[in-house]
């Protein structure tokens, strides 16, 4: 999360550019969080969302329930040792009220009006409903529920190797985080972008991005600077700000993290010798 916050994400938010959240004040709720997912096995899904929410609202006086929502699974997954798909399907009732407490809590500035209405449906449709249920319905309109419905799809199989192939190929973490986010947008029109200025507008950025990538993305100099235009572009107009795919590109460091070790984020990785 702090390498994520201060990767200079164009359009995103970082520690070169402040948007409604001070970068300082995003950093301060990130121990809150660690803390909270380290102790992931002694509450349900839910209430370590609703947890992490709480502790960095307390903190902080800002709760990014995003952050939250994407590493609460995979972490209970991690420490139970159990698959994901496994994880995702046991959510409940119960997590869904957890949820929309944290939501709540958490306010508008997430972008999850969608998401909210959903979990009201839920929570008025008896027991038998569940998150995972919440997610699904509305699994083409939010982000986080397009992957607790799709298992992750986005994170697994499009963030995570982007960062991998990024991290092999860089001496650095942040820039690696730039270029596996610009291949998730040019792939992945924004769900925010989307909602704010619609579809055209948000497959329009994702054509900028691949544009960028095209150009040679952090990997030239001529990529560099298209990555400066592209940034400068979604910053003339806030409502092509790409959002949401800050988020499972920092998921995605968290699964490569597990899966490497810590150090893998900050040292260059080299690819194995060959047969």
């Amino acid at each position: 999360m702090f390498l994520g916050y201060s990767a200079p994400m164009p359009g995103a938010d970082s520690r070169y550019s402040d948007g409604a959240v001070a970068h300082e004040t995003r950093l301060l709720g990130v121990p809150v969080l660690a803390n909270v997912f380290s102790g992931a096995t002694e509450s349900p899904v839910g209430e370590t969302v609703l947890a992490a929410v709480l502790g960095s609202r307390s903190v902080a006086g800002y709760a990014d329930l995003r952050a939250a929502g994407y590493l609460a699974p995979l972490a209970h997954a991690a420490l139970f040792g159990e698959p994901l798909g496994k994880v995702l399907v046991g959510l409940s009732h119960d997590d869904a009220r957890h949820f929309a407490q944290a939501v709540e809590i958490a306010g508008p500035g997430f972008g999850g009006g969608a998401l909210a209405g959903a979990l009201n449906v839920t929570l008025g449709a008896g027991r038998d409903a569940t998150l995972r249920d919440t997610m699904r319905f509305v699994a083409n309109r939010d982000p986080l529920a397009r992957e607790y419905a799709k298992n992750f799809e986005v994170v697994r199989e499009l963030a995570r190797p982007a960062l991998f192939n990024a991290l092999v190929r860089i001496e650095a973490a942040r820039p690696a985080l730039v270029q596996a986010y610009l291949e998730v947008v040019a792939e992945v029109p924004d769900f925010d972008a989307m909602s704010r200025a619609g579809r055209k507008e948000a497959e329009e950025v994702s054509r900028m991005a691949h544009g960028a990538l095209k150009a040679g993305g952090v990997y030239s100099r001529r990529g560099l600077q298209a990555i400066v235009n592209l940034d400068g572009l979604l910053r003339s107009d806030p409502r092509l700000k790409p959002s949401a795919t800050e988020t499972p590109i920092v998921a995605a460091a968290f699964l490569l993290a597990l899966k490497q070790g810590p150090e893998f984020l900050n040292h260059r990785v080299r690819p194995a010798p060959q047969g």
